[in-house]
Parts: structure tokens; C-alpha cells; sequence
């Protein structure tokens, strides 16, 4: 590594350790290490990072921490954000350099706190005085402003994760009624036709991608666009990293697909990451299938953990929903540098919004909701 190095970003702390600025070269030594921390997530994996450069347009700044012995130290993925003018959208929608942007964890991965507080000095001195930036890192870490005090700290998201045990028998969801209760729900999408597979074609993802759309637009959140999707499909997929799992109804003599979630494989956890669902099927219970399915299929593979996603505050009912398969909570954090001005708690967390926007925004046609969606993700 040492063809990349600049030899302006060498700093010094206990001993002496070198920042560098890196790129695809670095790749199969990025991901070793991402792959071989306990904390190493599909969010800092080299493949995750490429999907998000494709869909801003936007370079990852990879910084990599070696010491003298050309050992990696710590990895600390970034990415600027265009943001949106005139304040529009908050502190979300602010020009950042984050990690990661459109993405729920980033962050420093690192073998001590030297090299942490290190990185962080560095990505700091990158956004400089330009008062107009701000430095973004999303973190499960709780104590980042205590390793560099300039950071400022705040609460974002609560995060649901199901420990999956070694055998399947041992598979519980919650108290004894509650895992009835679950059972039940499961059987009931089974006794009334509902099926489950794992897509194996790009016609799969283009015939799911509509109830997405919808999901996205009854939800009032931006969709990422078909080529988002495509690209998972095709970088991660290949590579053992990505399913779309699908849950299957037979109309009239042909089979439709009522549910689907995009799932991610990585470091011994799978994690549910976005969902489209026929809204007229709800109640044959395809959902509860899908996650049913996959939890035993990650049981049956080695997985420990069943990420089942983060929720937003004003969301108390998918928060009861995911709790109810027995997942632990765990709190995700943001910090921020410098603070911004206008930052206010609720604004860090954009959920569903209400009233008229509402109401406009779930009358337009999927496929402009898709355009402004792209639109949206290039400035986020």
C-alpha cells in the first residue's frame, strides 16, 4: 500500500500512524479487515460502497490507517452529500461528508482507540472550516464524543436483532404466546396458498420493484430507483452478499408475487433491508412468511443474527412488529461536527410525514414517485 500514501495525511499519536486516502486498489485488504472485526458490517464492505458511489455519482473517500509496518490499523469509509438548498429537509438533508449517507450504520472500524481518535482528527480536517459541511458518523458506539470531545452526540434510531440459536427447535419468538401467536400467522399464510423462494432472475427484481414503489409511496419515503436495486443485484448477489426472498400467491392458474425483502449476508448476520408488499394481500400475512423463512434459512446456514432493520419514533407499530419476534433493541447513534445550528432531536429522525404532503405524495403515479425518488437519493 505504500503507492497510495500521502505523505501530507501521516499524523502522529502513541506511535506513529499513517492516514491515507485510497482506492479500489485497496479493495481485497479493505474488506479483509472489514470481514475480520467484530464490528465489520455490508455497510463497510468494498462492494456496498460502489452501489452508493453509482447512485449519487459520488466518490467514497476510503481512508485507511496503517503503522509502520504497513499493517492496517483502522478503515473509515466517507461520502459527501450534494444536500438540498435553502435548509430543505433539516439536518438530514444538509451537505455532510458522512458515514455513510443513504445508508443506517457507517463509521470507523479500528483495532484501538489511537487509531479512532486518529481517523476521526482526519475526517475532521477534511471537512476543514467549511462552515457550510458537516462531518456525519453513524455509529452503534456510544462514546465516539468522548474519544474526540469536538464530536457532538445524539440519539437516532432503535434497531431490532433476533440472536439465532444453533438449532432450529430452539427458534423462539418471544414469550410462549407470543411464538403461538407467530406460528399461527405463519400457518395461516401457508393454509391459504402463500408461498416462499429465493428470486433467481432479474425478471424476479423487475416484477417486485412495483410493490416496492407502492410500499415506498404509501409510507411517504422516497424509493431508490431500479438501477439502485440492479446494482445490488448484480455486485452483491454474485458474491453471496444479497437475496430478494419472495412471497408467491397463485391467481388464476399463474403465480404472482405479493412480498419481497431485499436481505443481506454478511460477518455472520443477515439483515432485513427493504421490503415492497402487496397491500390487498395484507391480511394472508406474507411478511410473517417471509422473515419466518429466511430466520430458519439463516439458522440452517451459520447466521447468528437477524437484523430486522431500524424504526423511526412516530413508527410505534412496526416497532411492536419487529419486537414481536423476539429481537433485542439496540440504540444507533449520529454525530455530528461541528454542531449544526438548526439541529433539533427530531429532526435527525425524517419518519412519515403527515396531512396534505401526505396525502399529495400517495396520489402520484409510481412511476414519477420513482424519478423524484432517484432525484431525492443524489442529494441525500
Amino acid at each position: 500500500m505504500n503507492n497510495v500514501v500521502d505523505n501530507n495525511t501521516v499524523l502522529q499519536s502513541e506511535k506513529k500512524l499513517y492516514v491515507i486516502m485510497a482506492g479500489s486498489e485497496i479493495d481485497s485488504k479493505w474488506d479483509d479487515y472489514v470481514h475480520k472485526h467484530a464490528d465489520g458490517t455490508i455497510y463497510h464492505n468494498s462492494a456496498w460502497l460502489d452501489v452508493i458511489e453509482k447512485e449519487s455519482g459520488q466518490k467514497v473517500l476510503k481512508l485507511v490507517c496503517t503503522d509502520e509496518n504497513d499493517n492496517v490499523m483502522g478503515i473509515f469509509p466517507l461520502q459527501y452529500t450534494a444536500g438540498f438548498p435553502f435548509g430543505i429537509g433539516g439536518v438530514p438533508g444538509a451537505k455532510r461528508l458522512s458515514s455513510l449517507p443513504r445508508t443506517p450504520i457507517g463509521g470507523p472500524l479500528t483495532s484501538n482507540v489511537s487509531v479512532t481518535q486518529v481517523m476521526i482528527e482526519k475526517a475532521i480536517s477534511i471537512v476543514g472550516d467549511d462552515s457550510n459541511r458537516l462531518l456525519q458518523i453513524k455509529s452503534y458506539a456510544t462514546d465516539l464524543n468522548e474519544k474526540v470531545e469536538k464530536l457532538i452526540k445524539y440519539l437516532w434510531r432503535e434497531i431490532y436483532l433476533k440472536e439465532i440459536p444453533d438449532y432450529p427447535d430452539e427458534i423462539r419468538f418471544g414469550n410462549s404466546r407470543n411464538h403461538a401467536a407467530v406460528k399461527r400467522a405463519v400457518n395461516k399464510a401457508k393454509k391459504n396458498g402463500v408461498t416462499f423462494r429465493i428470486a433467481d432472475s432479474l425478471t424476479d427484481l423487475t416484477n417486485w420493484y412495483p410493490l416496492y414503489l407502492d410500499t415506498m409511496r404509501f409510507h411517504t419515503t422516497p424509493a431508490r430507483s431500479f438501477g439502485f436495486y440492479k446494482n445490488l443485484w448484480d455486485q452483491l448477489k454474485p458474491k453471496g452478499l444479497m437475496q430478494l426472498v419472495l412471497a408467491e400467491l397463485e391467481e388464476n392458474g399463474k403465480k404472482i408475487i405479493i412480498a419481497g425483502s431485499v436481505l443481506f449476508f454478511y460477518n455472520k448476520v443477515v439483515t432485513y433491508a427493504f421490503n415492497g408488499s402487496s397491500r390487498k394481500h395484507f391480511e394472508l400475512r406474507p411478511n410473517d412468511i417471509l422473515h419466518w423463512e429466511a430466520i430458519f434459512e439463516a439458522q440452517k446456514e451459520g447466521y447468528k443474527y437477524y437484523d430486522l432493520g431500524e424504526v423511526s419514533k412516530d413508527h410505534s407499530g412496526l416497532a411492536a412488529y419487529k419486537k414481536k419476534w423476539g429481537s433485542t433493541v439496540w440504540e444507533m447513534y449520529h454525530y455530528y461536527y461541528p454542531k449544526p445550528s438548526q439541529l433539533e432531536e427530531e429532526e435527525l429522525d425524517s419518519g412519515t410525514s403527515g396531512g396534505m404532503k401526505e396525502k399529495i405524495w400517495q396520489s402520484l403515479p409510481l412511476g414519477l414517485t420513482a424519478k423524484l425518488g432517484e432525484m431525492v437519493y443524489k442529494k441525500l
